[in-house]
C-alpha cells in the first residue's frame, strides 16, 4: 500500500542567498510512504495505519529548520518520517520551491530523494 500526500503548503526560509533566507518563500512538499503489509485494510483502524495529521506536523516541523538546499531539507523530512514510523519499507519526498530566483523565469525549482 502506498500512502501519498500531495501539495503540503509550508511558507519557510530555505535557500543559498541572503534574500531567500529573509524573505522566505512557499514551498509544496509531498510524500510517498509504502508499507508492505498493512493492518488497516481489514481492521479499517485509524491505530493501524499513518494519521496523516502526524504526517503534515512532522513535514512542518522540518521545514520551519532553515536549510540552504532543498535536498538537505527533502533527505531530513525523509529520515524524520522513517523514524516516526518503522512499518514504512520506503518513503519519497518531494520538495518544490516556488518561483526560485534564477536568471530565467522558472515557476518551480523541485528535488525528490
Amino acid at each position: 500500500m502506498i500512502i501519498r500526500l500531495r501539495d503540503i503548503q509550508c511558507y519557510a526560509y530555505h535557500g543559498v542567498l541572503e534574500e531567500e533566507k529573509q524573505k522566505g518563500n512557499t514551498f509544496l512538499v509531498g510524500v510517498s510512504i509504502t508499507i508492505d503489509d498493512p493492518q488497516s485494510m481489514p481492521s479499517d483502524d485509524i491505530q493501524d495505519t499513518l494519521d496523516y495529521r502526524s504526517v503534515c506536523a512532522i513535514v512542518q516541523r522540518e521545514m520551519q529548520v532553515p536549510s540552504n538546499l532543498l535536498e538537505h531539507v527533502a533527505w531530513r523530512i525523509k529520515n524524520a518520517l522513517l523514524v516516526a514510523f518503522p512499518q514504512a519499507s520506503k518513503v519519497k519526498v518531494t520538495v518544490a520551491k516556488q518561483a526560485p530566483p534564477l536568471d530565467l523565469p522558472v515557476a518551480w525549482a523541485e528535488v525528490e530523494i
